[in-house]
């Protein structure tokens, strides 16, 4: 059993204070195998907005944040918007589908699948897992989209993916760099050093956070 598929790994990370959410999460010495993820909250009926970037450093680390983590935090919210917290409930899968049967929600039926389909992709190699793992991504943020409360979660491959999104928001590419602060070249050479520089390395998602910020 691969050590990120439960839930105990995840709380102990957090006991420990780790940044699972806007940092270098894991060890970069292989940084050909590090993804991104982006992930947001957004509610525009209380006006909130949370929106992260971070750097797992395989595929498998990701997918543990993102059924562990990720999901019960997003979930949860879901289910309990007149709290002013965001909350990560930490149990097991099984558990956290009992809780989400138990709470009436609408979307009740929806959370359960998606669960149950993450925790099919453990069983695939890294490759397959990426790639699954993406699709599943893009109609789950189709469905959230619709709801009240969007729930959007972007996995990118390498540095180079994001930078072809950020430049692809605006029918206006001066206007993105305007707002980050950065040309498109500027940008594509920071994607570049990231693999080549340890500096660049631990500064990326720090960028990420700082400039980019929410894409969708």
């Amino acid at each position: 059993m691969c050590k990120y598929d439960s839930h105990h790994f995840w709380e102990g990370a957090l006991a420990q204070k780790r940044d699972l959410w806007q940092s270098n999460v894991g060890s970069l010495d292989s940084a050909d195998a590090a993804v991104f993820i982006n992930t947001t909250i957004l509610d525009y009926g209380r006006n909130r907005l949370d929106n992260n970037w971070a750097c797992y450093s395989d595929i498998k680390s990701l997918l543990g944040f993102v059924q562990y983590v990720y999901l019960p935090l997003a979930f949860y919210y879901v289910i309990h918007q007149n709290e002013e917290e965001l909350l990560i409930p930490m149990c097991s899968t099984k558990e956290l589908v009992e809780q989400i049967r138990q709470s009436g929600s609408a979307h009740a039926a929806v959370m359960e699948r998606t669960l149950d389909t993450l925790s099919l992709l453990w069983e695939l190699d890294d490759e397959s897992c990426l790639t699954e793992l993406r699709r599943f991504c893009i109609g789950h943020n189709e469905y959230w989209k619709r709801t009240g409360v969007i729930l959007h979660i972007g996995i990118y491959a390498d540095t180079y993916e994001i930078a072809r999104d950020i430049m692809t928001i605006s029918e206006f590419p001066e206007v993105v760099e305007e707002d980050i602060g950065l040309t498109g070249e500027q940008l594509l050479t920071m994607c570049r050093h990231f693999y080549e520089d340890a500096l660049m390395r631990r500064n990326f998602v720090k960028i990420l956070n700082n400039r980019i910020g929410c894409l969708i």
